[in-house]
This record gives C-alpha cells, sequence and structure tokens, in this order.
C-alpha cells in the first residue's frame, strides 16, 4: 500500500546543525527545570517513578526481576540512579533526554526555524504535561516510535524496526502502535477501510488479550487490580472533538496533503478507533490513542510547508491545541496536585 510517488519528508533543513543544537540544548534544560522543580505541581505518577528509583538503589540490577517497568526503563534507571543522588534529577535527566531527541524528530520535519520552534511549541504545550512530566515511559516509548516514523519514511526498515523494538522495551503499548507505521497509503478509502478493520478487531478482541495476559503481565494485572481506569472515558471530551475535527479536515482536504500526512491521519484514525471500542478497559482506550496522538507534530510541520490551505487548517489547529492544553494541563488546576 505504499505509495512512492508523493512526498514522504519535508523540505530540507536551513539551520546549520550547531545552531539547532544550541536550540535543542535549551528546550531540554526548559523540560529539565520543569521536572526537577515540579514547577507545575506535583503530578500524578511521580510518587510511583519515586519509589521505582528507590527500589534501583536497594536492589540494583535484581530490579529486572522484581520491578513490574519494562526492562529499557529499568537499565537506564539503574544507569542514572549510580550518577545522581537526587530522584527528581534522576527523573529531570531523563525527561530532558528525550525532549532532546525529540527536537531531532522535529527538526527533520522542519524546513526552517520558525516551523522548528511552532510544531516544538505545540508539542510543549499539548504533550510534554502529560508525557514528560507524568507518563514518563510513554514519553521514552513514543520518541523511538517517532524516530521510527521518520527512519520507515525514507525506507530504513530494518533500523525503523529496531526503533520499535527498543520503545516496546519503554513502554508495552508500543506493541499495538508499531504496526501501523509499516502501513502507509495514499488511498483515503484504504485508510477508513484500515480503521474499521480495527475498531472490530477491538472491540471483539480487548477482552479477551486483556484476560490472557492478566496474570503473565504485571503491569496489566496491577491495573486490573487496583481498578485503574474504571471511569468510563469521555467520548465527546473537548480533547476528542479537537482530535476529530482536524481528522474530518484531512480526510475534506485529502488530495492536498503529502503521504506522511495521509499516514498521520492513518494512525489518528487506528488510534480512535481503539478507544471506541476499547471503552470499558480504559486504560488501554486513553494510553493507545494518546500515544498515537503524538504524530500530530509530523501533520503540523508538514502542513506548515504547504499550500495556503492546508497551512491555515494547521495553524488553527496548533493555536486551538494551545488554548485548549494550555487550560487543561495548567489553568484548570485538575491535572498536577
Amino acid at each position: 500500500m505504499n505509495d512512492t510517488t508523493e512526498k514522504n519528508v519535508a523540505a530540507p533543513r536551513e539551520l546549520p546543525l550547531w545552531t539547532n543544537y544550541v536550540d535543542w540544548l535549551l528546550l531540554s534544560l526548559i523540560v529539565f527545570v520543569f521536572a526537577f522543580y515540579q514547577i507545575l505541581g506535583e503530578s500524578r505518577d511521580w510518587q510511583s517513578y519515586d519509589d521505582f528509583f528507590e527500589l534501583l538503589r536497594v536492589e540494583g540490577t535484581d530490579s529486572l526481576g522484581i520491578s513490574r517497568f519494562e526492562p529499557g526503563f529499568v537499565i537506564v534507571g539503574l544507569i542514572l540512579t549510580k550518577l545522581l543522588s537526587a530522584n527528581l534529577a534522576v527523573y529531570g535527566m531523563i525527561a530532558a533526554s528525550v525532549m532532546f531527541c525529540k527536537c531531532w524528530v522535529i527538526n527533520q520535519f522542519s524546513a526552517n526555524r520558525i516551523i522548528f520552534f511552532i510544531v516544538t511549541l505545540f508539542y510543549f504545550i499539548h504533550f510534554v504535561p502529560l508525557h514528560e512530566l507524568t507518563q514518563l515511559r510513554v514519553a521514552c516509548s513514543a520518541t523511538f516510535l517517532l524516530l521510527a516514523f521518520v527512519l520507515l519514511g525514507r525506507n530504513n526498515r530494518l533500523v525503523g524496526l529496531a526503533a520499535c523494538a527498543v520503545a516496546l522495551a519503554f513502554h508495552l503499548s508500543a506493541i499495538v502502535v508499531s504496526p501501523f507505521l509499516f502501513i502507509k497509503s495514499s488511498s483515503r478509502r484504504t485508510v477508513i477501510l484500515v480503521s474499521v478493520i480495527v475498531f472490530i478487531a477491538t472491540l471483539f478482541g480487548v477482552g479477551q488479550v486483556t484476560s490472557y495476559f492478566q496474570d503473565s503481565i504485571g503491569v496489566v494485572k496491577m491495573y486490573q487490580e487496583a481498578g485503574f481506569g474504571d471511569q468510563i472515558p469521555n467520548p465527546l471530551s473537548s480533547a476528542m472533538l479537537l482530535d476529530w475535527g482536524m481528522i474530518v479536515a484531512g480526510l475534506f482536504i485529502w488530495d492536498r496533503l503529502s503521504l506522511s500526512m495521509k499516514h498521520v491521519i492513518l494512525l489518528e484514525l487506528v488510534g480512535m478507533a481503539i478507544f471506541y471500542a476499547s471503552m470499558d478497559f480504559a486504560v488501554i482506550s486513553h494510553r493507545i490513542r494518546e500515544l498515537l496522538s503524538v504524530f500530530w507534530i509530523f501533520f503540523v510541520a508538514e502542513g506548515l510547508q504547504q499550500e495556503l490551505l492546508v497551512k491555515q487548517i494547521s495553524i488553527l489547529f496548533v493555536i486551538t491545541s494551545l488554548i485548549l492544553y494550555s487550560y487543561l494541563f495548567v489553568f484548570s488546576g485538575q491535572f498536577f496536585i
């Protein structure tokens, strides 16, 4: 389902690399400061990570066998807890490192510095509070999935597959996302068909899969026993409606989109299909959709480089996202403690 005749990467970089590196370091430092000093408040998941880092300090390499966290994250945590004495410093260093990597990824789709900073601002407001400041393992996994998207867009399939494997070593949800990074299509009908198939398969399969792995995978068992996500997600939340608006707009202007932008629409439709089909398993529906929504950064980056209509829609999406997520994560006072 590949269409190699269409553009699937953005225009070449116009900035010298050394300038970008300085920008990336400054942006990563900002994330470190926010994480280390908990400027927005204590995140919902901080206590779990604090306990985990203490476990690493006590148990050392034995943590690989007793921790509920994935091995990639355990190994990184082991190294950093040996180097840094404060758990907040360990957390901040991981968050800053994955932000630096995401800056590289964003730069690959940015034709100039202005576009790079617009997309980075979009990422900062939309995703950093949720991932780098809260769901740190997801932030790590998302970094390698984004890297895989870039590599696969350049037909580096073997290295892209390796990036997916590393993503899985940081968060199990990558196993659901990874296969769809290999599916590309320039056909609107095919993209919709794939999402319908995913919805049906998820609707009838998620219960069986969750039950089967409940006893063998510690994280699944913990979530089930703790009743995490028992509350049914809101199918018409403001965040969902915003994404739906962008998906519909993308389908409407389909012929004006590049292949990579069409790929993002596919990923977002798959995320929606999984979300609505697994609403009885809220932790699955939320995590998968949230992880897939990160790929909007590529849509925005390329959209800002397209013809006027696509550019205007992308700018409207960015502005609306900045307003909505600034409220949800910062001004509502409900996300951070």
